[in-house]
């Protein structure tokens, strides 16, 4: 039987991808991912798209306006917004 991610556990996985090197506007935590392309279907600048593993990912990551409306719909609290880029020079380095 699988064992469940906590939150923490999955923030603390955004933190590990963040510190490696990775500075994008939404993080889609696949584990918790169902595929069901709500957050596709609702983002407004069409910063996602569908992987080749069924999965979401940012085909337009510069395009995102941080409205919010991928995490805010998806069922499974997959996806993470992040305010500010970490990495970009916008935000804390």
């Amino acid at each position: 039987m699988a064992r469940n991610t906590t939150v923490e556990e999955a923030r603390a996985a955004i933190e590990q991808d963040f510190q490696a090197g990775y500075d994008l506007p939404v993080y889609v935590y696949k584990p918790w991912c169902k595929s069901c392309e709500i957050c596709v279907a609702f983002c407004p600048k069409k910063v996602l798209e569908m992987g080749d593993d069924r999965k979401p990912r940012l085909a337009r990551p510069q395009d995102c306006i941080r409205c919010h409306q991928c995490e805010l719909r998806c069922p499974d609290l997959a996806i993470f917004v992040c305010n500010e880029n970490i990495r970009g020079g916008e935000g804390k380095p």
